[in-house]
C-alpha cells in the first residue's frame, strides 16, 4: 500500500527554552510526515533523533553523538529499510542543524549504486505564505525556540507548552 515509501522524521534532542519540550524538532517533523501519511500513504518510521547537534552540546538537555556515528546509524537503517523492501525513503527533517548533513548524506548516496533511493524532503519559502506568517506574528524576529517553533507545538501537542515559563531564561549560553 505504501508503494514501498517510509518516511524518517527526523530531529534531535535539544532544549527549547524552558517552556517547550526537549525534542520539539522532532515532534514537528514526525507530526508533519503523520500528516502527510494520511493523504499519501507511506510508512513513518519510529521517531529518529539522531542528528547534529555540535553547535549546542553544551546546552543542558542537549544529547550529541559523533559524526561517525550518526553517519553510520543514518547509513544502516536506510540500507535495513532497503533489506526490508522499501526502495524510497524520505527523511523529513525538523531540525535546522542538520540540513547540510542531509544534503551531503543523500548526495554520497550517488558514490555506490544501491537499489533504493535517498530523499531529503526540505522545506521551501514560498513568498506569500511567508508575507501571511509575518503578519500574524506578535515577535519579531525569529530563530529557536520562537514563536513559530512555540506555534507548531501548540497545534501538535499542547499539552507540552509551558507559556508560564517562557521568561524564566535569558536564552543566553548556560
Amino acid at each position: 500500500k505504501s508503494g514501498k515509501i517510509c518516511i524518517i522524521p527526523m530531529g534531535i534532542l535539544e532544549k527549547h527554552g524552558a517552556h517547550l519540550p526537549l525534542g520539539t524538532d522532532l515532534i514537528d517533523a514526525r507530526e508533519i510526515a503523520l500528516r502527510a501519511a494520511r493523504t499519501e500513504y507511506a510508512v513513518v518510521f519510529p521517531p529518529y533523533y539522531f542528528g547534529q547537534i555540535f553547535e549546542a552540546m553544551h546546552q543542558p538537555g542537549t544529547i550529541s553523538y559523533s559524526a561517525e556515528l550518526i553517519w553510520k546509524l543514518l547509513e544502516e537503517t536506510c540500507d535495513e529499510l532497503a533489506r526490508n523492501g522499501f526502495k524510497y525513503i524520505v527523511l523529513v527533517n525538523g531540525h535546522g542543524g542538520n540540513n547540510s548533513f542531509l544534503s551531503y548524506f543523500c548526495q554520497t548516496r550517488l558514490a555506490q549504486r544501491k537499489d533504493y533511493a535517498v530523499i531529503f524532503f526540505s522545506k521551501t519559502e514560498d513568498p506569500e505564505i511567508s508575507k501571511k506568517i509575518e503578519s500574524l506574528r506578535k515577535t519579531k524576529g525569529g530563530g529557536h525556540a520562537d514563536e513559530i517553533e512555540t506555534s507548531m507545538i501548540y497545534s501538535h501537542r499542547p499539552d507540552l507548552v509551558h507559556p508560564e515559563r517562557a521568561g524564566e531564561q535569558s536564552g543566553k549560553d548556560l
